[in-house]
């Protein structure tokens, strides 16, 4: 009955009563069964119950007068409610729906909300919302759900008894008791066990932290409170007892034995969770026998288990400033499943015979059993590769090494001919103390070494996507859409105000194949911009997410492309894996596949919503640790280049690539600015201010609690004025004196 509700609420555009209902299910089924007699009791019954399920779940909307309709078909949607400090937000919704070609459609949408009309709504509450028709302001309706199971913040005392104060600013304004006594002052994690009233809830203590300056806990405090929880559960802990730690005889059953093949790993020297080994071959016509070698974690954790639900709640292993929160506990992510040097492991190879030019001939997914000859670090294979300099370790394998590099370089070569994108962007790696503290910065650049891992890994993925769709299989797709046109446009006259104008609209950009792969070559000409340059163009891309359904990943020109190759560390690899054992090597395909279908557009959401956590994990974390340095150093001055300019600040970063602000209202004089020219503007004589102005700055305040930096400008060291800029901005000085004098004249 189900797919007949669902076809009849996908055409009809009014609400309608049940016998309506009935009458429309039973034409349908008439259509298909002339002799069909009508709804039975029991059949009507089933009816009402999915009805009343769809109205419980907001799928359907029921009208005063008991009519039905689809919530697709009114103004309201279901979303979640995120708030701000100010007490406005948004609400984001996601629908998913089968349009009448039967293509499976989803839509994202973001729903600006003031104040007033947030009805009581906190971060992170589950919202009805009326998105209004007719230039009405989008409001909410209903708190579905308040997503508030647990609260973090600081143990205060009101009298004789003791309450949190939220960490969130967001949750300040809720009262929350606690059962019993605690110490004041304490920083602890609250499970919230009633709720009395509105805003008043009482709760219980389940986490004490140690203090915020001990090693690695102001760490853990910060992922704790972006929703990161660092501990397994017991039934998972209790589970990893059982799990054999090393390859046992009956694991390798219906598995091919590589272990005499010449296969290694390369990865950071400090890495001890090994997904992906990789081996290659010349073969007799010319071509390579190149091997993937990933991680077999599917075959130690099943679906459902305690330690497969830990990980579907975690999505993604956490790689946080000095600190890993692994997505499996250490006995499987550095132990049992990691594929170590010199010991048997069990893994999903990925077997390609792969031409000269670079293209896939044909392929192989299996089970095996490996055993990896050596763990080679990036700096030495980088050492092999670039200067010739071999370490002994590695000389029976530097022809390898080299015959992979020269394939990855013909693999990259045809990535950028279809149309790939890539942004030259140096990432900031902190060097932390035995203490937790900040003793020196790095830049960590990707050189031969990490191409070569990355081409290995991309022809893998891909390889693995395009066969699942080509068996009609299911397939969780890492997808990644076209740029947002609008950030597009805005950077595009960014980059004609400080003189860097490229000869292409957004538009372009967008339709036209190459021309993104352009404007990020375009930018690599900016000298000391070039950076900041790369790292706002990749802010103008839509970001790249798991689902069901694909449209490609625009980013890498890719048609079909999934994750594999990290199944310890990223849920969406496990669950490729395992659709590969169900589907391509199960002996019920269809029935697995049609399994996966129902599962995998819930498990995208989850793991896409888990990687944007770890994103502003790892933001928060950075930020954090850069403002406790820089506490320790107020009164120094430093070099940088201005990134970023508003109404409110100047962004400047650092050249050991710290960033920080300096306030307009710290800034000597009056002065406004020019979102045209993207300039400061002072209206009194003063210094105006560009973007890629080079500064000697002073660092004024920091605060490690508020994840701020705040600089006080010495003396320009150097202007990034243009002749385009300069004529739009002398107008604007004018206006702003004028309106300086008039508001003076009025007395205002």
């Amino acid at each position: 009955m189900k797919d007949y509700l669902d076809t009849i609420f996908r055409k009809v555009k009014k609400p309608i009563d049940i016998d309506r209902i009935y009458l429309k299910i039973e034409n349908l089924i008439r259509n298909e069964n002339p002799d069909y007699q009508g709804l039975s009791k029991s059949e009507k019954e089933e009816i009402q119950s999915l009805i009343h399920n769809g109205v419980e779940n907001y799928k359907y909307i029921e009208t005063p007068n008991n009519r039905y309709v689809s919530i697709l078909k009114t103004s309201f949607r279901v979303g979640k409610f995120f708030g701000t400090r100010g007490g406005n937000g948004s609400v984001s919704t996601t629908i998913s729906y089968m349009d009448r070609e039967g293509n499976h459609v989803v839509k994202e949408q973001k729903y600006s909300i003031t104040k007033e009309n947030c009805s009581g709504a906190i971060d992170g509450d589950s919202v009805l919302v009326d998105i209004g028709r007719n230039g009405e302001k989008p409001k909410i309706k209903k708190i579905v759900h308040r997503n508030l199971e647990n609260v973090m913040g600081e143990v205060i005392r009101i009298g004789t008894g003791y309450f949190v104060r939220p960490i969130d600013k967001k949750k300040q304004f809720l009262t929350i008791a606690l059962e019993g006594e605690a110490i004041e002052g304490q920083r602890v994690a609250v499970d919230l066990v009633e709720h009395p009233s509105d805003n008043f809830y009482v709760g219980k203590v389940t986490r004490v932290f140690n203090h915020k300056d001990d090693p690695d806990e102001d760490i853990l405090w910060e992922a704790f409170k972006c929703g990161i929880n660092d501990q397994f559960s017991k039934e998972s802990l209790e589970q990893v007892k059982n799990i054999p730690q090393k390859v046992r005889d009956i694991d390798k059953v219906g598995r091919e034995d590589l272990t005499d093949w010449e296969i290694f790993t390369i990865d950071g020297e400090d890495t001890k969770d090994i997904d992906d080994a990789l081996s290659i071959k010349k073969l007799s016509n010319g071509n390579y026998l190149v091997g993937v070698h990933i991680a077999d974690v599917s075959h130690y954790v099943p679906e459902s288990s305690p330690l497969d639900i830990d990980a579907y709640r975690r999505g993604t292993s956490y790689y946080l400033t000095g600190k890993v929160i692994p997505m499996f506990p250490h006995e499987l992510s550095n132990g049992i499943c990691s594929l170590n040097p010199y010991v048997e492991r069990l893994a999903l190879s990925c077997i390609m015979e792969v031409s000269s030019n670079g293209k896939v001939i044909r392929h192989r997914i299996t089970p095996t059993v490996i055993k990896s000859r050596l763990k080679m670090s990036y700096t030495k294979v980088n050492q092999i590769l670039k200067d010739g300099v071999v370490d002994p370790q590695y000389k029976e394998h530097q022809d390898s090494l080299r015959m992979l590099n020269k394939l990855a370089l013909i693999l990259r070569r045809n990535r950028l001919k279809q149309g790939a994108v890539e942004f030259n962007r140096p990432e900031l790696k902190l060097i932390l103390d035995e203490n937790g503290q900040v003793s020196d910065f790095s830049v960590r650049k990707q050189d031969l070494g990490e191409n070569l891992i990355e081409e290995f890994m991309l022809l893998a993925n891909e390889t693995v996507a395009k066969a699942l769709a080509e068996h009609g299989f299911p397939c969780l797709y890492r997808i990644h859409g076209k740029p947002n046109e609008e950030k597009l446009d805005q950077y595009l006259q960014m980059l004609m105000a400080i003189g860097m104008p490229f000869g292409y609209t957004s538009d372009d950009c967008v339709s036209i194949p190459h021309v993104l792969q352009e404007l990020a070559e375009h930018i690599k000409n900016a000298g000391r911009l070039a950076d900041m340059l790369s790292t706002n163009m990749v802010r103008c891309m839509s970001r790249a997410k798991y689902s069901p359904v694909n449209i490609g990943h625009s980013g890498l020109a890719k048609k079909y492309y999934c994750h594999y190759t990290s199944p310890i560390r990223r849920y969406p690899d496990l669950t490729v894996h395992r659709i590969i054992k169900d589907c391509l090597l199960g002996d019920h395909p269809r029935k697995a596949a049609a399994k996966w279908e129902t599962k995998l557009l819930d498990i995208g959401n989850q793991t896409s919503k888990m990687e944007r956590v770890e994103d502003d994990a790892e933001r928060q974390t950075m930020a954090m640790k850069c403002s406790e340095y820089m506490s320790h150093h107020i009164g120094d001055t430093y070099e940088g280049t201005i990134i970023g300019l508003s109404d409110r600040a100047i962004q400047i970063q650092l050249d050991n690539m710290v960033e920080g602000r300096i306030l307009t209202r710290d800034l000597d004089g009056d002065y406004v600015y020019n979102p045209v020219t993207f300039t400061l503007l002072s209206i009194d004589g003063k210094d105006d201010y560009y973007i890629g102005d080079r500064l000697l700055v002073k660092v004024r305040d920091a605060s490690k609690e508020e994840k701020t930096i705040d600089f006080s400008v010495e003396e320009k060291i150097d202007e990034n004025k243009t002749v385009h800029s300069n004529r739009h901005n002398q107008l604007v000085k004018t206006k702003a004196r004028k309106d300086r004098m008039n508001r003076a004249y009025l007395g205002k």
